[in-house]
């Protein structure tokens, strides 16, 4: 399970992928931390409430607080900008979650049929395809609600001295 990570970054750029009324999807985010170093963030899943308040701004520092959904992905909860107010919505991290449970149920109901078609063309070999669509599945159904829960975050905010009303 992943833990909220606290990190100063400065973002140097990135690429839109896919943008929607709630969230933002970046990917090839190029940032530098404190020390200097340059790393990349593969893919980072943003709210839009985010965005408007300033968490993508080039060329200048921010506290993001995120958490990991895979090895080179993650889901920014919060930041804090350069006054010192931490930015944060919750509630839409929520609609965030529930979208997920909705993705994962697309998973679990497509994955047999569709295992099936590519089987049929592929001669058998198309069978793997069922359980990589139950995996993404579960981890969509069970894995990312639970990363993503109010409490959850609630709590690991607070770890780092954030109140959350």
């Amino acid at each position: 399970m992943s833990n909220l990570k606290k990190m100063t970054l400065t973002v140097k750029n990135y690429n839109l992928k896919a943008s929607g009324d709630l969230d933002t999807l970046y990917d090839q985010v190029r940032c530098k931390d404190s020390e200097g170093n340059t790393f990349h963030f593969k893919e980072v899943v943003m709210l839009a409430y985010l965005k408007r308040h300033g968490a993508m701004v080039t060329d200048s520092p921010r506290i993001w607080y995120y958490k990991h959904l895979n090895k080179k992905s993650i889901v920014l909860v919060a930041f804090e900008n350069s006054d010192g107010k931490v930015e944060y919505d919750l509630d839409h991290m929520r609609l965030v979650a529930n979208s997920s449970v909705l993705k994962g149920i697309v998973f679990g109901l497509a994955a047999i049929p569709a295992g099936l078609v590519i089987a049929t063309a592929t001669y058998g070999l198309g069978l793997l395809v069922i359980p990589v669509g139950f995996f993404y599945s579960y981890r969509s159904l069970f894995k990312i609600p639970k990363l993503l829960r109010r409490q959850t975050l609630v709590n690991e905010l607070a770890t780092y001295g954030i109140v959350v009303r």
